[in-house]
């Protein structure tokens, strides 16, 4: 396969793109230390989240893009105790220095949660 047969992943900006293609091997090198060093330093999301009021974090599955929190009500009883789903997801303001994070229900767990 030759460099002009790579397809770039989706969202990559054009400009990365060229400035990637007219790297030496030295310099790709370079770049790939450089991007693993910033992923290290970004706080994962699983990491950033915390329990919300009132609600225990039973387990959380990061995917990339998303994570999958389940949390138990410990102060209710019943139904209304869960364990509830939740997607959560990072999302920035248009600005891009800000942000919050958005809880997306997913419903009652029912089954196993694989909490401790």
């Amino acid at each position: 396969m030759t460099r002009s047969d790579i397809d770039p992943p989706e969202g990559i900006p054009q400009g990365v793109i060229t400035a990637l293609k007219d790297s030496s091997d030295n310099q790709l090198r370079e770049i790939i230390h450089y991007a693993q060093q910033l992923l290290e330093d970004h706080p994962s999301l699983t990491d950033a989240i915390e329990s919300r009021l009132g609600e225990d974090l039973v387990r959380i599955e990061d995917y990339g893009e998303y994570t999958i929190v389940i949390v138990e009500r410990p102060d209710e009883t019943g139904e209304a105790r869960g364990p509830f789903a939740y997607r959560v997801k990072w999302e920035s303001t248009v600005d891009g220095e800000e942000g919050q994070y958005r809880w997306h229900y997913l419903g009652k767990v029912h089954g196993d949660t694989g909490g401790g």
